[in-house]
């Protein structure tokens, strides 16, 4: 018999298992859950503002909450400021708590918001799997797994060994993201993370695939008018060219300091690509991966028997990404030219792996 007027029907006879609700409408269930007190008013007020509560509310708090910005999170989520702004505005009033605060270094969730956060977290995780699940089992669909690396090693190295990837996984297709920086994969930034170290960071795999060398590089127009050095002490009386300083968030490419103290810098720059043109004029030494100084003819290596630097390369994917046919397929790629280029990588040929 219908509920009388005043009294509604329990939440069992109100959304039957074969209602068709969306999977968001009972992940907000248990994210109210989590929120309420220990008083029962208070926890049956919540569950019955959230019932209105949308994903999309709760995606925005997300990513505001990983951004720290309303401005960065409504870029990414592609909505303007103010709908952002109102999406909160209505979640915190739906759920009748504060979930954030503005400090200096940006907008920080509230201590009684963590709980929350972290349910959400996990409701995105899951979406997410769907996604991924839906995206491997499409058929028709284009399998596009990100690569976010460095600059040179994205340019120079992995852009000009795509064609391996057809051989191994044809129905792959790479978006190569190059950043100097270190990218949060749990913000999707990315799928897979290539650096110089290892990442040793919650919720991700990290494998070594192997490490490459660096070696200095000048070009005759130097050697001319300056020399060159014959030994190590010698380098003290040459110039370089080398990152800005100011500008490294990555340690590990701090490598020119492992080969002399106090260099004398005459071309600063944040890409190395420009670096090894600068290096190219004739303006002073550089210090280059292999990859980044192979086919560059105007450069001669400089003392390969005295100085040299190496590098690690670590991939790391998310955990729960791991098991995706698409980052199996890609990592099998990057493991495969790192093993066939090992002499290439290490300086050991100069000559570009076919």
């Amino acid at each position: 018999m219908p509920s009388k007027i005043g009294y509604p029907r329990p939440l069992c006879a109100r959304f039957p298992r074969r209602a068709g609700f969306p999977i968001w409408f009972f992940y907000t269930m248990q994210c109210s859950v989590a929120l309420a007190s220990r008083d029962d008013q208070r926890r049956k007020e919540l569950l019955a503002n959230s019932a209105a509560t949308k994903w999309d509310d709760l995606r925005v708090f997300l990513e505001v909450a990983r951004q720290g910005s309303v401005h960065a999170a409504a870029r990414r989520l592609k909505l303007d400021h103010s709908t952002v702004c109102r999406r909160i505005d209505r979640l915190e009033s739906k759920l009748s708590l504060k979930l954030l605060d503005r400090t200096r270094k940006g907008i920080v969730v509230r201590e009684e918001a963590q709980n929350l956060l972290k349910h959400i977290e996990e409701m995105d995780r899951r979406a997410n799997l769907v996604d991924d699940v839906i995206s491997r089992d499409a058929a028709s669909a284009v399998q596009v797994v990100r690569i976010a690396t460095m600059e040179g090693i994205a340019s120079r190295y992995l852009a000009r060994r795509l064609l391996v990837l057809d051989q191994i996984a044809p129905g792959v297709k790479i978006e190569l993201l190059s950043i100097p920086q270190t990218v949060d994969l749990s913000r999707k930034e990315a799928d897979i993370f290539l650096s110089f170290f290892n990442p040793k960071a919650q919720g991700l795999k990290s494998t070594a695939l192997g490490e490459f060398a660096l070696f200095l590089y000048a070009a005759k127009a130097y050697a001319q008018k300056y020399g060159m050095p014959k030994n190590s002490a010698d380098l003290a009386n040459h110039t370089f060219v080398g990152y800005i300083d100011e500008l490294l968030a990555i340690h590990a490419v701090r490598w020119l300091d492992e080969v002399i103290t106090a260099p004398k810098i005459c071309f600063h720059s944040n890409s190395i690509i420009a670096q090894c043109s600068a290096a190219v004029s004739g303006l002073g030494i550089v210090l280059l991966p292999t990859f980044v100084a192979a086919g560059v003819t105007e450069l001669n290596r400089i003392l390969p028997d005295q100085i040299s630097v190496r590098r690690d390369v670590w991939m790391s994917v998310r955990t729960e990404q791991n098991h995706l046919a698409k980052i199996k397929l890609v990592s099998k790629f990057l493991k495969h030219i790192f093993e066939s280029d090992v002499d290439f990588l290490l300086g050991k040929t100069d000559q570009f792996p076919c």
